[in-house]
């Protein structure tokens, strides 16, 4: 009978086990495909936190693979957009990043109203888990000529004070966080305090804890942002609050009821390595428990316990860890989370600093200032990077080294639940003691918030609905013009009509369906797509063109705008709003008086020696063409009167070229007919007007010898570029479109006026709030430092040079100086 009660233990153990390293299997494979699958975050940095109307604002994105922070390899198209408080999208740009970041801006127009705007950021692929994991921030925008402009003001920047206001008059809210989620009775935890109200997180805040019985068990004083700490060891048949003494009375806040029996993590975040405690009062103490701890989903430790012991301990060396949260999370035997805990790494791999050298560290109003700027790691070598920076006026703009940048986002504030204010404040000083201990604190506070352990592990992975994007696609199908018109399978040609002539040829599936791309051109591109039921060889058989092109819009809907409940004011010294916004008036006055003045100088006319417009035309359109100057050619600029023609209308007004119907002849013979470089079929020409066409060519003898089939002559037509043809209602013939791709946006060059030999610039009074943007500082081995110079303007008064960025091997970097100008 004992031999057989033993071997149940022994199966039951087996058994257990098996299914224990079975989860911890599971528990691995599905980390490392969240790491392989990463998701994508993007950062943008503004050349300022707010803004008035004509205002233009610049910004550089940063697209990174959210596990390393290094380039991601899924996308390459990001979306930004400028957001109303009606939740409408007023302005949208599609950009292209072949690295990390992107340059792009948005134009306010003067007609816009004052308010808080929204400015977000998202890949198509990022579509595809919550909006909550959009970059989002908000932009305060003022409109000056409003008459109730000041009123609309004082609402937006004392909003948060009167809330405080109103508040003061009622206790605080304060919440407790034990250590790794749960009291439990017999156990030391550690309890994280956070008072919530803003109005008293930077004040002392003194109280006690006490249990059931009124006794005081231990007390607490909170520290900057209202953090503290304490450590309890709960009692069966016990209960525990806060007590606090408000104008004169006690506040009682009861803390979390402590569980019979459970787990517990505790940590001791000393640097270099971390303490790891792991304990429980369970009937099997620790068996077949599962401690895991990954950095932003990479796994970094696990642990699976057989035996039953109670606790045990664990030293981790950060040595090897990057910057950033690493979460620690025991499972019971069921395979359930009952522990979590935070801990920030401050690796010292990770050290990264931006060297900045001024030729100049004294200028005057309208000097030129040059300056260097490198990457180093902490042994001083070189680092390759991208960067970008802004210099705005202090006594308008400010400036905190505790607010929101590219470190404080990539490291924190993505990373976990809820706001953290002023979370530059944890990067200022390295190994200070008090800040490491607040920022241990914060983590009691706050829980990992990129994935939850149940939809990791259980959640059935749907195939995604959004598509990373690398370029542009161009698709769509082809279907039969006989019959039921149903799919069918073709040839297809697409051409590119613009400065950059290309053409491609792609037969479609079975279904009709073809896909052009990735593409990658700016702004907008007159393209010709066409199809054949067999080829392009074989056009003399009028069937062969029985088919018709539907484009497919891949251009789906902006998402709807979901806006982040941590999203944070940016409105925090309302001295210096009111200093921008004045200097924003007189900018604005400024402005007009200049635009004024310059209407008086258009009047006078200038006259200087110069080439004539007809040489610069001429070797205008020579520069567009393979063979430059031709000697017959017919230029509608000059014949703006007859745009209305036709093609063949225009041909025949050049010398030995006859048009029949649809047929051009030279010399009796019919030419190779080129437009915008690549051959095509006179059927192709028929919807061509003179509003298409730029100019027209007529190559015969030695001029034609360039192209392989001229020995006919070649008729070369050049059409408009910019142009979109689709919009008038033209007949075309089967198997025929043309229409308009929209590319990606390219950003505006930021104004620097050129105090030195700008004549406009000596004119007109300069008081920029913005002195310099420089959306892309590219740092590599043949550039390992970047050397940039602007102007001051007439102000005298103190800046701030603010440079963002990341190094090649993920590192996010953050550098704040100022330059005094006299």
């Amino acid at each position: 009978m004992i031999k057989k009660i033993a071997v149940v233990v022994t199966l039951c153990t087996l058994l257990g086990f098996a299914v224990t390293n079975n989860f911890r299997e599971l528990v691995i494979g599905k980390l490392e495909n969240y790491a392989n699958n990463y998701p994508e975050k993007i950062y943008v940095q503004t050349d300022k936190p707010y803004y008035t109307t004509g205002d233009d604002i610049w910004y550089t994105a940063y697209l990174v693979n959210g596990i390393t922070h290094q380039k991601s390899n899924i996308s390459r198209v990001l979306y930004v957009e400028l957001v109303n408080e009606q939740d409408s999208i007023l302005s949208k740009r599609q950009l292209f990043t072949a690295d990390v970041s992107v340059a792009g801006d948005f134009k306010i127009k003067k007609e816009w109203e004052s308010g808080t705007y929204l400015l977000r950021a998202y890949t198509n692929n990022m579509r595809n888990d919550s909006a909550d994991y959009f970059f989002q921030t908000q932009i305060p925008i003022w409109n000056v000529t409003e008459n109730h402009s000041q009123n609309k003001i004082s609402s937006v920047t004392t909003n948060t004070t009167k809330t405080v206001k109103t508040r003061t008059i009622s206790p605080p809210e304060i919440g407790f966080y034990p250590e790794s989620g749960y009291l439990v009775n017999g156990l030391n935890t550690k309890v994280g305090i956070k008072v919530k109200d803003q109005a008293y997180q930077n004040s002392e805040l003194k109280g006690t804890i006490k249990d059931s019985n009124n006794k005081i068990v231990t007390s607490f004083s909170t520290f900057k942002f209202g953090l503290s700490v304490v450590t309890l060891k709960p009692e069966a048949n016990n209960t525990y609050y806060a007590s606090i003494i408000f104008n004169g009375e006690e506040v009682k806040y009861p803390l979390p009821t402590a569980l019979p029996n459970g787990y517990n993590l505790s940590m001791v975040n000393s640097g270099d390595q971390i303490l790891v405690q792991a304990t429980s009062n369970t009937g099997v103490g620790l068996k077949n428990t599962f401690l895991v701890a990954h950095q932003r989903g990479h796994l970094i430790y696990e642990r699976l316990e057989t035996e039953d012991k109670t606790n045990y301990n664990v030293k981790i060396n950060t040595a090897a860890l990057k910057d950033g949260v690493v979460s620690f999370t025991l499972f019971n035997s069921s395979g359930n989370p009952v522990c979590e805990r935070l801990v920030y790494v401050d690796s010292q791999l990770d050290e990264a600093s931006i060297n900045l050298t001024l030729d100049n560290e004294a200028p005057k109003t309208r000097d030129k200032v040059s300056m260097e700027i490198d990457l180093s790691d902490k042994n001083g070598q070189p680092l390759s990077g991208n960067l970008s920076m802004s210099i705005t006026d202090i006594d308008a703009i400010g400036q905190s080294a505790q607010s929101e940048n590219i470190k404080t986002y990539l490291l924190l504030n993505s990373d976990i639940r809820g706001s953290i204010e002023n979370p530059g404040y944890f990067f200022q000083k390295e190994n200070d003691i008090k800040r490491r201990y607040l920022l241990d604190v914060l983590m009691l506070t706050h829980g990992w918030r990129r994935f939850t352990w149940h939809d990791l592990l259980y959640k059935h992975q749907e195939k995604k609905r959004y598509t990373p994007e690398k370029g542009i696609f161009i698709s769509g199908s082809t279907r039969s013009l006989n019959g039921t018109k149903q799919p069918i399978q073709s040839t297809t040609r697409i051409t590119f009509m613009g400065s950059l002539p290309y053409q491609e040829k792609k037969q479609t599936d079975v279904k009709g369906i073809f896909n052009y791309g990735p593409f990658i051109f700016n702004d907008t591109l007159p393209i010709l797509l066409e199809a054949r039921v067999k080829d392009f060889k074989s056009d003399n058989d009028k069937k062969n063109r029985l088919v018709s092109i539907t484009l497919t819009n891949k251009n789906l809907a902006s998402p709807r705008v979901m806006r982040n409940d941590i999203l944070k004011s940016t409105l925090q010294d309302s001295s210096k709003i009111n200093s921008f916004l004045k200097q924003a008036k007189n900018i604005f006055q400024i402005d007009a008086a200049f635009a004024k003045s310059a209407r008086v100088l258009d009047e006078i006319v200038i006259t200087a020696q110069r080439e004539t417009e007809e040489e610069q035309r001429e070797q205008e359109l020579n520069d567009r063409t393979d063979y430059g100057y031709a000697s017959k050619r017919l230029d509608m600029k000059s014949l703006e009167n007859q745009s209305h023609l036709s093609i063949f209308n225009l041909l025949n007004m050049l010398p030995g070229v006859t048009t029949v119907n649809d047929s051009i002849y030279i010399r009796n013979q019919a030419p190779a007919v080129y437009l915008d470089g690549f051959q095509v079929e006179l059927d192709d020409l028929t919807h061509l007007t003179g509003n298409d066409i730029d100019f027209i060519d007529v190559l015969s003898g030695a001029e034609a010898f360039t192209f392989n089939n001229g020995g006919n002559g070649v008729v070369a037509i050049y059409s408009r570029t910019g142009i979109n043809i689709s919009v008038r209602n033209v007949k075309r013939k089967p198997g025929i479109i043309d229409f308009e791709s929209i590319g990606f946006y390219t950003a505006r060059e930021f104004y620097a006026p050129d105090h030195l030999n700008g004549f406009d610039e000596a004119m007109k009074a300069d008081m920029r709030t913005t002195l310099h943007w420089e959306p892309k500082i590219v740092l590599n081995e043949n550039n390992i430092k970047a050397k940039i110079s602007f102007f001051t303007s007439d102000k005298k008064s103190n800046y701030a040079i603010k440079i963002e960025g990341l190094t090649d091997s993920g590192i996010p970097v953050y550098h704040l100086s100022t330059l005094e100008v006299d």
